[in-house]
């Protein structure tokens, strides 16, 4: 998830946590425990160029930092620096228990959060190094936005902090909006439902506006979830028998969970197939063709009453892919983190993350020769193993 979805968990667990009776500083000292050990997995970024680009991202990012194992680390790191005598006092007169479970579970709340996308994590590294995929919820969220901005806007302590939360998830709406990521009727819904949870927010506590938003959020992830497996299963039955369907990979819109992204990744006798286009789950109502992801990706026309929109489909031969990856190095490496991968006019490249709008940050330059290994290489399963290890 994004840092900003990350910031705004945290900062509702510490008002959780906080004791009935505490101090400004105390209070001070949760908030930033809550919101830095949200984010602090990412802390991998720094160190995504110990091996080139691509590859740096591709395996280290939602790396390490992202397993089990990494998160023990970093407890341990976060309780090194409590250390120091004026913190740890601090922590022992707001209650030690408390904050402690702050730590662990902010810290455990990052994977939870992280596992919800196509993006995908391996948590359970180095016993288990597959990649699991929750496909429920796009890489950013407004619902959750909105759920978790208002609770924080209302509970800041000082009215400029509360504006500013405010402020940043209007501006943040807005933004997609402009960019028509977002339909104005999705739009609409959030700011007369955020209305309406700000109204109902003056009267509650601290605590209870912290959990209320935790709770309205576990039910929408929950509803999105149930949603992905409707939208994988009519994809699966548009698509027919005909072909031998490895997995159906599904993205919602953001805020807009009527339309889903889809990618159906088949093998059709020596040939790896992949296509991608755009689903509604409300045809009647609303076309895949009014959907984001349609008209921003360039998926072309859309037949009328249909509920898919297909954008085309990328074919190549497995026998060349598994060649490359006995071949080079860097490929065999790159297919550590490729789900849908596809070769095309000399590189290699995910189609999840193919966007008209924007280049493909997974492409990778290939040239069918192994130039060496890089350094620092992971040694995450293959989602593409099913294609890859067949004979």
């Amino acid at each position: 998830m994004d840092n900003f979805t990350h910031a705004l968990v945290g900062t509702a667990l510490a008002e959780l946590t906080l004791p009935r009776e505490i101090s400004k500083g105390a209070r001070r000292l949760f908030l930033a425990t809550g919101v830095i050990a949200s984010n602090l997995p990412d802390l991998d970024i720094l160190y995504t160029g110990v091996s080139p680009p691509p590859l740096g991202y591709l395996l280290h990012h939602r790396g390490h930092t992202h397993t089990v194992v990494g998160l023990i680390a970093q407890a341990l790191l976060i309780a090194l620096v409590c250390f120091a005598p004026p913190l740890r006092r601090a922590i022992r007169a707001a209650g030690s228990p408390r904050f402690w479970a702050l730590v662990a579970v902010s810290l455990a709340g990052h994977l939870v959060l992280d596992s919800w996308n196509t993006y995908g994590v391996h948590p359970f590294w180095p016993l288990d190094s597959r990649w699991y995929y929750g496909d429920a919820i796009f890489i950013f969220e407004p619902w959750l936005w909105l759920f978790l901005g208002v609770a924080a806007a209302f509970n800041a302590r000082r009215r400029g902090f509360g504006i500013a939360i405010s402020v940043a998830v209007f501006a943040l709406l807005a933004a997609l909006a402009a960019a028509g990521v977002l339909p104005l009727v999705a739009l609409l819904a959030l700011i007369l439902c955020g209305a309406g949870l700000a109204w109902r927010a003056r009267a509650v506590p601290s605590a209870a506006r912290a959990a209320g938003a935790l709770v309205a959020s576990a039910v929408l992830v929950a509803g999105m979830f149930g949603l992905a497996g409707i939208a994988r299963s009519r994809t699966r039955a548009l698509l027919g028998p005909e072909r031998e369907i490895l997995e159906v990979v599904v993205n919602p819109n953001p805020g807009w969970p009527v339309c889903w992204d889809v990618i159906a990744i088949a093998r059709d006798g020596a040939e790896l197939v992949l296509r991608r286009g755009t689903l509604s789950l409300l045809p009647g109502l609303y076309a895949p063709a009014r959907c984001a992801s349609h008209r921003l990706e360039s998926h072309g026309p859309a037949p009328e009453g249909a509920p898919l929109a297909w954008s085309g489909e990328l074919r190549q031969p497995v026998g060349a892919l598994r060649d490359l990856d006995r071949r080079d190095c860097r490929v065999r490496a790159w297919l550590q983190f490729g789900r849908a991968p596809f070769v095309r006019d000399g590189t290699i490249a995910d189609l999840r993350f193919e966007s008209g709008m924007r280049g493909n940050f997974t492409a990778m330059a290939v040239t069918g020769e192994d130039r060496g290994c890089p350094p620092a290489l992971t040694s995450w399963a293959r989602p593409r193993a099913d294609v890859l290890s067949n004979p």
